[in-house]
């Protein structure tokens, strides 16, 4: 889903300050619609938008329309309204690019929406509206990619996973788009990574005793060994207690990540990539 509200109308900053003045009627009706979508009157957004549409074939509209579809959650409806306003070209192409991507953000395809906004940075990467867009498009593929639980909470169940988390919180910090909420969040997401990618015993107590008993045969076994003058016994107790060692480390040691999936597994109601 769209991260907050500020996704749909941001990106109407992406408007150049010397844009063509319309004097006719059309305009006006932009005028309103813009000012009624910013404060959230989507009824108000779609006449008025239509109504411009109606009077001039200006690309703008288009976009306006989508805008309130896509605020309503009405993917099909924006997507339709945004591909004529890219037909039109110039900077009303670019903000139906940029809606475009929030729809697929909305379908649940972020990661498509990421690698699209990259390419929109790759070509403007001084534009703070449009950093600040691929950073929430980063930011919602680290939502979409994780495990989620009934009371909705977001768990990291594989190595794919914590993968996604890591790049796009290193990604929303290196963009700076100067977003205190986008910042904190990515922040977060980084320690959260970090804390899954620690070595831990699972189930510990099982762990370390066995460790702790395969180091003392293995140590008896030698120390034996050696009293006795028997170099096979001592080999057999470096070689038997330095495989029972690798065993118990193979079968005991997990990423932190790991360990609370397992815990988590029977809460888990909508599974990560």
């Amino acid at each position: 889903m769209l991260r907050t509200w500020q996704d749909v109308i941001v990106k109407w900053r992406l408007l150049p300050d010397d844009l063509t003045i319309d004097p006719r009627d059309a305009l006006q009706h932009t005028n309103r619609g813009r000012s009624a979508l910013v404060d959230g009157r989507l009824d108000e957004a779609l006449a008025e938008f239509e109504a411009a549409a109606s009077m001039r074939p200006d690309p703008l509209n288009r976009v306006g329309v989508g805008d309130v579809f896509l605020a309503r959650g009405a993917w099909r409806m924006a997507e339709e309204n945004y591909r004529v306003a890219l037909l039109g070209g110039g900077v009303g192409a670019l903000l139906a690019q940029v809606g475009l991507a929030l729809v697929q953000i909305g379908k649940g395809n972020a990661a498509g929406a990421v690698a699209d906004l990259e390419l929109l940075v790759a070509d403007r990467p001084e534009d703070q509206t449009l950093r600040y867009y691929l950073a929430s498009a980063w930011f919602s593929a680290a939502e979409q990619c994780r495990s989620r639980t009934a009371d909705d909470v977001l768990v990291i169940t594989s190595e794919a996973q914590l993968r996604i988390c890591a790049d796009a919180a290193t990604r929303i910090l290196a963009l700076k788009t100067g977003d205190e909420e986008l910042h904190r969040g990515a922040t977060q997401l980084l320690a959260e990574v970090d804390a899954g990618r620690r070595w831990t015993w699972s189930p510990e107590g099982i762990a370390v005793s066995l460790a702790v008993l395969t180091v003392a045969l293995g140590m008896i076994t030698v120390v034996a060994g050696g009293l006795l003058d028997n170099i096979v016994l001592v080999f057999i107790g470096v070689t038997a207690g330095a495989a029972l060692l690798y065993g118990i480390v193979h079968r005991f040691r997990r990423q932190t990540w790991y360990r609370r999936a397992t815990e988590m597994a029977p809460h888990i109601v909508k599974q990560g990539v």
